[in-house]
């Protein structure tokens, strides 16, 4: 009896942890689940992607009579995020924010996947109605090009003034699309597609001033998200420029640990940018070498950030060790994504070595410095010349 008593509070126990866990529940149904290549759908991946732009999977489902489920326990103050559904071939995939509720997916074809139909819970819903104005607007263009070549006739559309008009049309209705879009982001500003898509479709198009007030108009409850700190740094990003403000990036260390540049703000920051692989970043570091020994004693106003663009993390720690530059004072990232990490998309690194100066307060004072001038610099300001305020001036 007593332990019959006790396996029922157990239980009930275990019924009200997990009642507090909130759990992101997708179905999915394929209509036709053949392939590309013939084959048919068995299996279907939940992806996400991680700050430095790396897939993880999440889980694997079989695909049974086309219909497919994952069952995703979120963490305690866990963001909505947009996953993808992968296993479709030709790397296509299904997006759709991972949030608490049910998540109804339909896909007609599997050679299809980025049109299937994803509702159910408040962000899908809401990105779907987003989607719809870029729908709409293909629909018009297929409209107004078929009423004009029913008027016209095929041959007309393929002579100059033909592509001409094609081109208006276009025009047109991509302006009055990307005007609804714009208007849409600005009236869910609470939604976690709202950063999301103002980094993705609106910050490569618009003016910076623009989406500077768009960004203004995101909800404060969005201010920690992920998605608006990429904004934000997207847009640094986008105006970078000696005197701006540094973007901040994520620095997966050499001892393992990850840190952001903004941990480093109340010093001076010497951020490289090198290849283990790069000639030219070698002879770099024999100067840096020099540097170090300069800085090591003034730890508490500067530190050197090595960020290293290779995409082979043990043949980037083999070099950092057999250069012997694993020193205090100088720390050294890699997040193996190589050159399209994260990092040098932020400062818009396209060849290395490449070195940016940043002052205390997290502004930039250079963005291509060479090596051999940085000792001077640093002599400077620690002299008390503080050289780039005159400079700036």
């Amino acid at each position: 009896m007593q332990h019959r008593i006790l396996s029922t509070i157990i239980a009930a126990a275990f019924c009200m942890v997990a009642g507090a866990q909130e759990t992101c529940t997708i179905n999915g149904n394929i209509a036709d689940t053949r392939m590309a290549d013939g084959t048919k759908v068995k299996k279907v991946t939940l992806m996400r992607t991680d700050e430095f732009g790396h897939s993880v999977e999440v889980a694997t489902a079989k695909v049974k009579r086309g219909s497919y489920t994952f069952e995703h326990t979120l963490a305690k103050d866990e963001p909505t995020m947009q996953y993808n559904i992968t296993g479709f071939g030709e790397g296509k995939s299904i997006s759709l924010f991972v949030e608490a509720g049910v998540v109804n997916i339909h896909t007609d074809q599997a050679t299809l996947p980025e049109q299937s139909t994803v509702l159910g819970t408040a962000t899908n819903d809401t990105y779907a109605e987003y989607q719809a104005i870029r729908a709409a607007e293909q629909r018009r263009v297929d409209e107004e090009v078929a009423t004009l070549q029913a008027a016209k006739g095929a041959a007309w559309l393929e002579t100059a003034d033909g592509k001409s008009e094609l081109k208006r049309i276009k025009a047109k209705e991509a302006i009055n699309a990307k005007a609804q879009m714009v208007r849409f982001l600005i009236d869910h500003n609470a939604s976690p597609m709202t950063p999301l898509e103002v980094e993705r479709t609106m910050l490569p198009v618009l003016s910076a001033a623009y989406v500077e007030q768009m960004t203004k108009a995101i909800a404060v409850s969005l201010h920690e998200h992920p998605y608006y700190y990429s904004l934000h740094n997207a847009m640094l990003s986008s105006t970078l420029k000696a005197n701006g403000e540094a973007p901040d990036i994520t620095l997966p260390l050499y001892g393992g640990e990850v840190k952001h540049l903004t941990d480093y703000r109340g010093k001076h920051v010497i951020l490289n940018f090198w290849s283990s692989t790069c000639d030219k970043s070698a002879a770099m570091m024999t100067t840096m070498k020099s540097v170090h020994e300069v800085v090591k004693k003034h730890a508490d106003q500067f530190v050197i950030i090595s960020v290293a663009l290779d995409s082979d993390i043990n043949a980037w720690r083999q070099a950092v060790g057999s250069q012997g530059i694993a020193l205090d004072g100088w720390l050294h990232a890699c997040d193996g994504a190589g050159t399209l990490s994260p990092a040098a998309k932020r400062y818009k690194v396209e060849n290395t070595p490449k070195i940016v100066f940043i002052e205390p307060e997290g502004h930039v004072v250079s963005l291509d410095m060479e090596a051999d001038e940085i000792v001077m610099r640093i002599e400077q300001i620690l002299s008390g010349d503080l050289y780039y305020l005159n400079e700036e001036k």
